[in-house]
């Protein structure tokens, strides 16, 4: 992994799908992205080259119908991008729908991806899980 993706931006979307994407996750990502579905909760899942790679490699490791299901489902709405002068991305419309997405918008970094939320999604997803859950989970690290 190269420099960890983090922070919270909360980029407007214009009516044609596009949305001006964060200077600094862009200067760690490079000059082109892929975007594809994230697996856990109806985001948009945003890979460097690299990191990209590494996904489908894991993702090529899953054996028999269940690896090949999976691999249709996850990559076929694949959308590599490269943003405008202004910084800018476009959206496909399958990508925001799958999230849910139409005004608010909230992307974050999250090590090795950033990730591209329907605001009210993801307040409702980060505020569901249970704070004393996180404090356990991180009990045996030591920071």
């Amino acid at each position: 992994m190269k420099e960890p993706l983090f922070g919270t931006y909360t980029p407007s979307i214009d009516q044609k799908g596009r949305m001006s994407f964060p200077n600094k996750l862009r200067e760690i990502l490079g000059a082109e992205f892929y975007l594809c579905v994230g697996y856990e909760n109806n985001y948009i899942a945003v890979y460097s080259p690299e990191e990209f790679n590494e996904y489908c490699q894991k993702l090529y490791s899953i054996e028999g119908e269940v690896g090949t299901a999976l691999r249709r489902d996850l990559l076929a709405g694949t959308d590599k991008q490269v943003p405008d002068k202004q910084g800018r991305i476009f959206l496909a419309q399958h990508l925001r729908d799958y999230a849910g997405i139409s005004d608010n918008v909230t992307v974050v970094g999250a090590l090795n991806k950033a990730e591209i939320w329907d605001t009210e999604r993801y307040l409702a997803v980060k505020n569901s899980i249970d704070p004393e859950a996180k404090k356990a989970a991180l009990a045996h690290m030591v920071l």
